[in-house]
């Protein structure tokens, strides 16, 4: 899973939104520590969930409460968003991500130290890993389905981009459609804006994989096409546009209650900075902006 790529387009964000964005992933990250524990809290390094509660709370048309929270290991206290449902789901989502991260390769594929690395990672979030998936079963049986999925992928070895795709966007569309609310048009939607997102997130970390996955022998759909990795990376930059194009359309469809302009440049340029910058050498600048 790659919710690391869900990210704002910087150069174009407003200082309030850039501080919305700032304080739902300091929320996140502090439903961690309520819900888990400070085990889990320290072991859990990106906290892209927050993007995932901001769209939840914001279809919604919850407003989260902004409180100033002295975050675990820090002596300055800062704000953050508070306990709405979407950021509880996100903490949820963020511990269960982060489990089945771990379970992508065998023990025998990785490197001794990579090996003792993940049995660390394993056991530090292994009783958050129970009780998030005690208490969100239908988030567990997502992440299950795809493993299942990418695992006959692998063995099936197929040429065909949609199909090799498919289990990263089967679980990015039962994700994004469970951020909506009740209501069957919007989960429709979503459903088809997360399926996007996987098939441009799983083509696009291929890509960037296949020179790996050339030495160890590991099935790469570009790999299976018989690519280079100049090739590769290509293919993969032109169908992932199609996908954004396809899902930005979607999108312009929903009714966003809150945080329209938050949401808009991360699902519009956002994501479409990753697949195709728009701007070179944006993100090699170190912003430091207020919170």
């Amino acid at each position: 899973m790659m919710t690391g790529r869900l990210h704002p387009y910087l150069p174009e964000l407003s200082l309030r939104d850039y501080n919305i964005y700032l304080r739902y992933m300091r929320g996140v990250k502090y439903q961690v520590y309520l819900d888990f524990g400070i085990v889990p809290y320290g072991a859990l390094f990106s906290y892209r969930g927050g993007v995932m509660a901001l769209l939840a709370d914001s279809l919604a048309g919850r407003q989260a409460t902004c409180r100033e929270i002295r975050l675990p290991g820090s002596l300055s206290r800062v704000p953050v968003m508070c306990q709405t449902k979407g950021i509880r789901l996100a903490a949820q989502i963020e511990v269960l991500m982060s489990w089945h991260r771990l379970q992508d390769r065998r023990n025998e594929e990785l490197p001794f130290k990579q090996q003792v690395e993940r049995m660390s990672q394993k056991f530090t979030l292994q009783g958050a890993y129970h009780k998030a998936a005690q208490e969100e079963p239908a988030l567990e049986r997502i992440f299950c389905q795809q493993q299942a999925q990418a695992a006959a992928q692998h063995q099936l070895r197929s040429q065909n981009y949609s199909v090799a795709s498919e289990p990263m966007s089967n679980v990015y569309g039962a994700l994004f459609s469970i951020l909506a609310p009740d209501d069957p048009v919007q989960r429709k939607n979503m459903r088809y804006i997360g399926s996007c997102i996987g098939k441009a997130f799983y083509l696009l970390d291929k890509a960037d994989r296949h020179e790996q996955d050339q030495k160890e022998d590991r099935y790469n759909v570009f790999l299976a096409n018989g690519l280079s990795g100049e090739a590769a990376h290509e293919n993969a930059r032109r169908q992932a546009i199609a996908s954004i194009n396809d899902l930005s359309r979607v999108y312009t469809l929903m009714d966003v209650k809150l945080n329209r302009t938050l949401l808009d440049n991360i699902m519009i340029l956002g994501l479409r900075d990753e697949v195709d910058p728009l701007e070179h050498g944006a993100w090699d600048l170190h912003w430091e902006l207020p919170s």
